[in-house]
């Protein structure tokens, strides 16, 4: 009987342990599947709030010079119209840049410029956004400058380095032979009371169209087995995973030229603000067959000031044509030669997919990035109907003083009104022809024409458009309220509510 009961004994504690260890491990499973399913859901829920709440910043608006005033338009448009339908964002981000047909990063070369007077305002929040590395592979990515620089792992290639001495003579080459005296004397020169860490001297625009040639030179010999490469702006951003999308409907081996249409001196070209993306057949064609291109064009180069031109002249003399110049579906919008905040939004966009966006503020790169990364790209495109519903149509109010939506499509001024004959859809002729006396009036005539979404007033003039575009304003204390009258826009966006896909 004792044995037995000693026995008993050794058992029940090792049983208890037993049992203590099982429900642990369960406890410790359920908690941890918890914390991992709020991971999961914590960027797209995070912005969605964010876009319903008020912290989804305006822009900086631009000044005459084009430049960013830092101090925002809080006087017109303080934050997002709380009635505001929310953004469509996938609660289940997908972070992987592939189209579905097959497309990836791993089959592309980003290729990134920016100069020595630019980087240091322009290229950090790239660091961050672009470059990411859950988005493209670091030896996917070639930054060109016309500088040697290193931030961290990214090394800044100086695609001017070897540029011929008739070149180097050039007046708008000059910039490029001051950088190292420039860079030498920015150490510490703050102590001189200097101003340090400026922007470097003037002239980067007239050097910059020397890069392209040597720049796409450089990325088809160095990277061969790219099917695509994509070139951008350092005030740009391309959304990765819509463009894989579109380039996945071409043929890499034949020779596809593909952006945003421009056309200069003759030449249709893509801008290279909007972005290039030029397929492997093309640089086989041009770069590949003729090792001296760049030698060869360097006196067109001098004589004209773009080099996205420069290009687009060089790749029709080697046969390769600029894509939307055929009459096909796959080259209309999506390259974009604005930033979100003044382009239109229309009936005719309002179902495209966005490729990229130019002239962009740092604030607006991570506000891409953002949506971007919260997209569910397998199910559909991030379209301009989705830019609008996430980052336009939070701003927009029945009427903002001192802001210009940039409405053109109908201007009634005073000296004119008399004869200005409407749309058909005006319901009164003599509502119209009064639009420029006061704001009401120029209101009233937008109520009055069916199509109508936007209006602007200014002095003795009112403007209408049947498209969408948010604009910019001038802040307070800004110079120019002293010198002019203020600009009085208006939306109505219940209208805009009954386009559809």
């Amino acid at each position: 009987m004792r044995q037995s009961f000693h026995k008993d004994n050794r058992i029940v504690p090792l049983g208890i342990m037993l049992l203590t260890c099982i429900f642990f491990a369960y406890h410790f499973a359920l908690v941890r599947g918890s914390l991992d399913g709020l991971r999961m859901t914590a960027v797209p829920n995070t912005f969605v709030e964010s876009s319903q709440h008020g912290n989804l910043d305006f822009d900086a608006t631009p000044n005459h010079a084009g430049e960013a005033l830092d101090e925002p338009v809080h006087n017109v448009i303080i934050s997002p119209d709380s009635s505001t339908k929310p953004p469509a964002i996938s609660s289940s981000p997908s972070h992987s840049l592939q189209s579905p047909n097959g497309l990836t990063t791993d089959d592309v070369v980003l290729m990134f410029k920016t100069g020595a007077t630019v980087l240091w305002k322009r290229v950090p929040i790239h660091m961050a956004t672009t470059f990411a590395s859950h988005r493209i592979n670091f030896n996917n990515v070639l930054l060109y400058s016309d500088y040697p620089e290193t931030i961290g792992k990214w090394g800044f290639i100086d695609v001017l380095s070897n540029s011929s001495e008739q070149v180097r003579k050039s007046a708008s080459f000059q910039l490029y032979l001051q950088q190292e005296d420039y860079e030498s004397r920015q150490n510490y020169a703050e102590l001189s009371n200097l101003p340090g860490d400026g922007s470097g001297p003037f002239g980067g625009w007239k050097l910059d169209k020397y890069k392209f040639l040597p720049m796409f030179q450089h990325a088809g010999r160095n990277k061969p087995n790219a099917r695509w490469y994509i070139f951008m702006e350092d005030d740009s951003y391309i959304f990765l995973p819509n463009l894989l999308r579109h380039l996945d409907k071409f043929n890499h081996k034949d020779p596809w030229y593909l952006g945003g249409l421009a056309w200069k001196h003759g030449d249709y070209f893509a801008h290279g603000g909007s972005g290039i993306a030029l397929s492997r057949g093309a640089w086989e064609k041009s770069f590949g067959k003729d090792s001296r291109i760049v030698q060869k064009f360097e006196k067109f180069t001098e004589e004209h000031g773009c080099g996205d031109h420069i290009l687009g002249h060089v790749l029709q003399e080697y046969g390769v044509p600029f894509g939307e110049t055929t009459d096909d579906d796959r080259f209309r919008y999506g390259f974009n030669s604005e930033p979100h905040w003044s382009t239109w939004y229309e009936r005719k966009n309002w179902c495209k997919p966005v490729y990229s966006w130019h002239h962009t503020h740092g604030k607006d790169v991570a506000k891409y990035y953002e949506i971007e990364q919260s997209w569910d790209f397998e199910k559909a495109p991030l379209r301009y109907r989705d830019i609008y519903e996430a980052l336009v149509a939070p701003y927009l109010r029945s009427r903002a003083e001192w802001w210009d939506n940039g409405s053109s499509q109908y201007e009634i001024e005073s000296g004119v009104a008399a004869g200005a004959e409407p749309p058909s859809s005006v319901k009164s002729i003599e509502t119209w022809r009064s639009a420029w006396m006061s704001v009401e009036a120029c209101e009233a005539a937008c109520i009055g024409w069916a199509d109508c979404v936007q209006w602007a007033s200014y002095d003795d003039r009112c403007k209408m458009d049947s498209r969408v575009s948010l604009g910019s304003g001038i802040p307070e204390g800004d110079s120019r309220r002293q010198t002019s009258l203020p600009w009085v826009s208006g939306w109505l966006p219940r209208r805009i509510e009954n386009w559809s896909c």
